[in-house]
């Protein structure tokens, strides 16, 4: 029971109180707050804020990086963060998506059984 963690528990809530407000910048907390509907993948249906897509694994991290310190900087907007994290993450999901099930998706199912029977009728 103890191993279960009710000290740490406690240590993190003190540190909290100490330590961690000054590793959250004033400039993250509108990206955690902020949320999106990306209606792909795994975030459909789902409201996500524009921090947690900025981490997924659809962000490559130097773009990450780039976006947080125009963001930082004032030289891009929340609402201009936001609609590039979202149409990264849609053009993300979408072209994984079409490589992983090529028969799956709908324009490449289509082009695949219009593209592989025509020669087999012309035989």
């Amino acid at each position: 029971i103890k191993v279960k963690g009710s000290g740490k528990d406690t240590v993190t809530v003190a540190g909290e109180e100490g330590d961690n407000p000054p590793k959250e910048e004033p400039w993250e907390t509108p990206l955690k707050t902020t949320v999106v509907d990306v209606e792909v993948g795994e975030f459909r249906g789902h409201k996500v804020s524009v921090w947690d897509l900025l981490h997924s694994q659809y962000i490559p991290e130097e773009n990450r990086k780039e976006l947080l310190e125009l963001y930082e900087a004032g030289e891009l907007t929340l609402e201009q963060v936001k609609t590039v994290v979202s149409t990264i993450v849609t053009k993300a999901v979408t072209a994984r998506a079409e490589q992983t099930s090529p028969v799956g998706g709908p324009g490449a199912e289509v082009t695949s059984t219009e593209a592989e029977p025509t020669p087999l009728q012309g035989d």
